[in-house]
């Protein structure tokens, strides 16, 4: 049960006829998330019933609702200003999905295979930036490379001497909403994340989530990316529209727009699901599942690659 501002108000109302008003003054201080543009766009994206969307509805009195009903998916190269006669094609069925053929071939998407239509990792920061009104950001090998336009005034933290991040149980109160996590695994590839708060932020508890209670401070980030959910709530979704010919031959995604805890250690969570496309999964390779916990139904993914990338930054825009 999570602490919305009524019940809160009733407990501290209780504490103070019991005459516990040490109790009282901790949960009156108590810093809990506050309504920001930048959420109310971040959380449109994700599916109806996510927890972190109904905390935050619950305790800022926001109203946020989801575009999509199952979130929005991940697609290879999906950028939110493609336009298919001169419409903008991502919300040209809203709030059903759109589809789009894949022009190149990746690990999970083949090359003019069809897909449900939605953004890359890029497509959604930017996609948030643009509903705020804030810049369009580089791409991401600039965000990380361009030391020398970017490194004083833009980079937090990065991979470089002189830059390194504190422990990652301090590492949020340093960032400030909107920062981005940009990342070049050592696996290939580049990603990108956008900094929310942390669990306390929300609302959860030790109580609440006991196997999370020693990461309670830990960085939350919100992004579009791979995550075990997505393909089989993708599925049902074709299957409720089995006699829609729109989505004949249409293909799930690997992912979509989900939150991951930044920096737990991988043997702290509580369950793992194989990684898509990996018909033998090698329980000592962490690149062979997704860690999770299990966060009132919701699998919480830890996003464990900062430790052994090859390049990242926390990038912020200044002069908003």
């Amino acid at each position: 049960m999570r602490l919305t501002k009524k019940i809160l108000a009733f407990l501290l109302a209780m504490m103070s006829l019991m005459s516990i008003p040490a109790f009282a003054e901790e949960a009156e201080n108590a810093e809990l998330v506050k309504q920001d543009p930048l959420l109310d766009a971040a959380f449109s994206m994700l599916e109806e019933g996510n927890p972190f969307l109904e905390a935050y509805n619950e305790i800022t009195g926001a109203d946020v609702e989801p575009h999509f009903a199952y979130g929005l998916p991940y697609f290879f190269g999906g950028t939110y200003d493609y336009k298919v006669k001169g419409e903008q094609h991502l919300f040209s069925r809203a709030p059903e999905y759109a589809k789009r053929s894949c022009w190149e071939q990746t690990k999970f998407y083949d090359k003019n295979k069809v897909y449900l239509y939605g953004l890359d990792c890029s497509g959604y920061t930017r996609w948030i930036y643009n509903e705020v009104g804030w810049p369009r950001h580089d791409t991401l090998s600039g965000m990380i490379n361009e030391y020398g336009k970017y490194a004083k005034k833009n980079h937090v933290y990065s991979h470089r001497k002189g830059k390194e991040m504190p422990p990652y149980e301090e590492l949020a109160a340093t960032l400030e909403l909107g920062d981005l996590l940009v990342v070049k695994p050592k696996e290939g590839g580049r990603h990108v994340m956008m900094f929310i708060g942390t669990l306390r932020d929300y609302g959860f508890t030790a109580e609440m989530a006991p196997e999370l209670a020693d990461y309670l401070d830990y960085t939350l980030v919100i992004h579009c990316g791979p995550n075990p959910m997505y393909g089989p709530r993708m599925q049902k979704y074709l299957d409720e529209h089995a006699d829609d010919s729109y989505y004949d031959n249409v293909n799930i995604p690997n992912g979509g727009v989900c939150v991951s805890l930044i920096g737990v250690p991988v043997d702290a969570a509580t369950y793992q699901v194989p990684v898509e496309g990996i018909s033998e999964p090698d329980e000592n390779n962490p690149m062979h599942y997704y860690h999770c916990f299990d966060l009132d139904g919701y699998p919480l993914t830890i996003w464990w690659e900062l430790d052994t990338a090859t390049s990242f930054c926390w990038f912020r825009i200044n002069g908003i």
